[in-house]
């Protein structure tokens, strides 16, 4: 009895290897897709949180004094959130109501006046960083200065 070696068709191996080997592929193809989707997503809204962030620290630059800042810093750092702003500090609540893509940046923001080290006393400057949380749990911070 002679046996056959050129069979035709598929064994059940190679059916079950091409099966895995499509899935993987197309699982890879898939998580490959979300990722670069979710990172265009973050791109934008990074782009989105630096211009509120912008206009914020613009605005704190031209509508806070640096007398009264430097009085109700009192040497110490001060935070202010959506929470803790217009009574007893010189931040106005209306900073934390910037609107973009319909999305107001109040809980999403903070504002630190950071401590003044001699140098800032000396040329009477105050350093404040804001900090804005964009895209779930990534932050992004800018530094501005008010000045005498």
């Amino acid at each position: 009895m002679r046996k056959l070696l050129n069979h035709k068709g598929f064994s059940m191996i190679e059916a079950i290897a091409s099966v895995f080997i499509i899935t993987l592929v197309i699982t890879s193809a898939i998580t490959i897709i979300i990722n670069i989707r979710n990172q265009t997503l973050a791109a934008n809204e990074k782009i989105v949180a630096t211009q509120v962030g912008t206009l914020i620290r613009d605005d704190l630059i031209q509508t806070l004094d640096y007398a009264t800042v430097s009085t109700w810093m009192n040497g110490t750092s001060k935070t202010v959130t959506s929470t803790t702003c217009g009574v007893g500090t010189p931040v106005s609540c209306s900073f934390f109501q910037y609107t973009s893509n319909n999305l107001i940046y109040d809980e999403e923001l903070i504002i630190t006046f950071l401590t003044p080290t001699a140098d800032d006393n000396n040329y009477q400057v105050i350093h404040f960083a804001i900090t804005i949380v964009y895209y779930q749990t990534r932050e992004l911070e800018l530094v501005g200065m008010i000045y005498e």
